[in-house]
């Protein structure tokens, strides 16, 4: 079978290939899926690069998700036939065996593109909106905002009635998210966040931010939020330290803390874990909180695809197929 493969880390471009490997058997308990889509996420690069916070066991698979349809099943709940998602490391390759409750049974409606999408950025911004637990009119600032996992976070804030303040680097995405309900559009290339956030708010701050991206971004909406809010940080795009002095968190009583999605799972119940999955398939057909796909690759040409996730006028996910 082809499988991506990586022996040592570094930019993904330059160090994954394509090699034939032996296809994988399920074990009991498990089954064996034919991988049809899987998309290129930021934890796969990170995965990559070494700095994910499982570190890979070289020569290593990447992908942390895909989808596609079971082979051979040696587990009682699964059958052969089945169209799954699954939630497994090394996915981009063609075949994968799991344990069948990573091997999510979904519906005929749900197209592979889709469904591959399903076990990392719906149920981050399901969990991620839970946490904040923010009231209808209150402020949410949102980084990288033009990003899949940000546009859902959106869709979610928007339908719960939360103001919300999206960041982006270019202009180009501006009309798009509000017309997805972002109260206010800001610009870094052009603007000051501060400056807009005061603007908005009356001065007065806002009671939460969702932070991807870390650095001068981090560092910056950190500053914009009004003593008692909170900032979750969930993503490291450019990778800065957030700076945060004492008087911030003893006298603004700002909260600051960090979101990692297995960390998150682990500590929810089967039944929680099940309701949480459920609630995500329905969302993945519903306008507003769909991903769009920007670009799909064979799997043979994986270095391709990840160039074009670089790109700047990419718009949606970049999948692999195959």
């Amino acid at each position: 079978m082809r499988s991506v493969v990586f022996t040592r880390t570094g930019p993904p471009p330059c160090v994954v290939t394509v090699v034939d490997r032996p296809r994988p058997h399920p074990d009991d308990g498990e089954v064996l899926v034919r991988l049809r889509a899987r998309p290129i996420n930021p934890s796969d690069e990170l995965f990559i690069r070494g700095r994910y916070g499982r570190a890979p066991d070289l020569p290593a698979v990447p992908g942390f998700e895909g989808a596609g349809t079971i082979e051979e099943t040696r587990a009682a709940g699964r059958r052969a036939g089945q169209r799954v998602a699954v939630s497994a490391i090394g996915t981009w390759q063609e075949y994968i065996a799991v344990p069948e409750e990573e091997a999510i049974p979904v519906p005929d409606w749900l197209a592979d593109e889709l469904a591959c999408q399903l076990t990392i950025n719906p149920l981050t911004s399901l969990l991620l909106v839970r946490q904040l637990a923010l009231r209808p009119g209150q402020w949410l600032l949102i980084t990288a905002a033009a990003s899949a996992l940000s546009r859902m976070i959106l869709h979610l804030a928007h339908r719960n009635g939360i103001r919300c303040v999206c960041v982006v680097r270019n202009a180009r995405h501006s009309d798009a998210l509000t017309r997805a309900g972002a109260e206010t559009v800001v610009n870094l290339a052009s603007e000051s966040l501060a400056d807009r956030v005061r603007e908005v708010t009356g001065g007065l701050g806002l009671h939460g931010a969702l932070d991807a991206v870390g650095g001068r971004t981090g560092n910056a909406a950190v500053r914009c939020v009004r003593p008692g809010g909170q900032i979750i940080v969930y993503g490291m795009l450019d990778g800065g330290a957030i700076n945060v002095t004492p008087h911030e968190l003893v006298f603004a009583d700002i909260t600051v803390r960090g979101f990692w999605l297995p960390r998150h799972l682990d500590r929810l119940t089967a039944d929680a874990r099940a309701e949480l999955t459920e609630h995500a398939v329905g969302l993945l057909g519903t306008t507003g909180f769909t991903p769009r796909i920007a670009a799909t690759y064979r799997l043979h040409e994986v270095r391709q695809a990840l160039e074009h996730v670089r790109r700047y006028d990419r718009h949606g996910k970049v999948i692999l197929t195959g």
